[in-house]
């Protein structure tokens, strides 16, 4: 019995000395393509951090950036406004409305190492998305709405804010969720690779806000 003992012993200081030598987490930056609700596309970065909590589960968190995204609602008001602006007003118009989202959230990765080099991975993750609106109303033809003359390409977004036809969007914060999948692939030591897809969903004011996004990145292991 006391052989079994020392062997159990000797066997799971062996395990946890092999385990405590292994990289236990890493430091990771990621370029992202995305695909959005509807046809519009978009891109983004994103920073991460991951700790290892067991050999095979990974805590992270991260914090990105969405050049632009859009809800339909503010389409919708902004194509009423220069449609508006052109049948009463007579002035053509074109506008600009850019959705600029940054965001942050935590979650869990489950490894599933294997007998090759590549080690894929699921996630998930929950966090909040800060997007900041902003519409610009560009000047083509017609009457300015002061009266002032104007040149094509000339921004005329005060004139329209202030004659009530236009609400500016405020900023607002709203719950996100993301899951997905990848391959985290060893390019040195200390250096790795990484190739994911995942899917995400964000609050917006209306409607729900998909997106698909593919990413690659590099990180170092530490």
């Amino acid at each position: 019995m006391r052989y079994v003992f020392m062997l159990t012993l000797a066997a799971t200081l062996w395990t946890t000395a092999a385990y405590a030598q292994e990289p236990r987490g890493y430091v990771e930056g990621n370029g992202a393509l995305s695909r959005l609700t509807g046809s519009t596309s978009s891109d983004g970065v994103h920073g991460e951090v991951g700790i290892n909590v067991s050999p095979n589960v990974v805590l992270f968190g991260n914090i990105g950036h969405l050049r632009d995204i859009h809800w339909s609602s503010l389409q919708t008001s902004v194509d009423s406004t220069v449609t508006a602006l052109s049948t009463d007003d007579g002035l053509t118009a074109t506008a600009k409305a850019r959705v600029p989202t940054w965001y942050s959230m935590g979650g869990a990765r489950i490894q599933f190492p294997n007998h090759s080099a590549f080690t894929p991975y699921v996630f998930g993750g929950v966090g909040f998305a800060r997007m900041n609106p902003s519409v610009r109303f560009l000047y083509q033809d017609g009457t300015t709405l002061s009266g002032n003359a104007a040149n094509a390409g000339d921004d005329i977004t005060a004139d329209i804010l202030g004659s009530g036809l236009f609400t500016a969007p405020t900023p607002s914060t709203s719950l996100m969720l993301r899951t997905g999948a990848g391959v985290q692939v060893p390019i040195s030591k200390h250096l790795l690779g990484n190739i994911g897809y995942s899917v995400s969903r964000i609050s917006a004011a209306d409607a729900p806000i998909h997106a698909q996004d593919f990413t690659f990145g590099l990180g170092i292991k530490f």
